[in-house]
């Protein structure tokens, strides 16, 4: 194994980038962001006939999930500036469903029963799942910024990295990473 790939003998065709982001807003909530966008490097013809320029983006969405400290969705915005058919936006309003839902075990299987297939967008449905980690990624370790620890805080920041038990490789139930988990 190396730390890095070999980059011989390859050309770049295609480029989807993922970037998710996570803030603390005044208010207290948190809002948890997911961009995708996907480009060639070589101009396209899409279904309806729209041609897409050479490094033009032609997947271009975004998803923010409005999060309370408890992961529970409080509000939900997509947008959608660059789609290959006029049909894609339609999936959008579709995204409301998620308020109310709590990001958590089971999330991954409960977006595939709200979204999949006709139901949404593969794209916005897949950005979903990056959104969830980031939340765990931002959510836990930043209350503190918000206000001094507290026991309820300890016990909060200890059920996420519970939750995270058994779902790697490295976080399995007998790593030596897992009595961090657990205490």
């Amino acid at each position: 194994m190396t730390d890095k790939l070999d980059e011989s003998g390859r050309r770049l065709i295609h480029r989807r980038t993922v970037e998710c982001q996570g803030f603390l807003r005044a208010d207290g909530l948190w809002d948890i962001e997911g961009r995708l966008s996907d480009s060639k490097t070589h101009p396209v013809t899409l279904a309806e006939g729209r041609a897409v320029e050479t490094g033009q983006t032609y997947h271009g969405m975004w998803i923010r999930l409005t999060l309370n400290d408890d992961f529970i969705v409080q509000d939900v915005q997509v947008t959608m500036p660059d789609v290959p058919t006029s049909q894609c936006r339609g999936a959008m309003p579709g995204y409301q469903k998620l308020i109310g839902e709590r990001i958590g075990p089971g999330f991954s299987r409960r977006i595939k029963e709200l979204f999949g297939g006709i139901g949404g967008c593969v794209h916005l449905t897949e950005l979903l799942l990056p959104i969830a980690t980031t939340a765990f990624q931002t959510i836990p370790m930043a209350r503190s910024l918000v206000a001094p620890r507290t026991p309820a805080d300890v016990d909060a920041y200890r059920n996420a990295r519970g939750a995270l038990l058994n779902t790697c490789h490295a976080l399995r139930e007998d790593s030596p990473i897992a009595v961090f988990l657990k205490d």
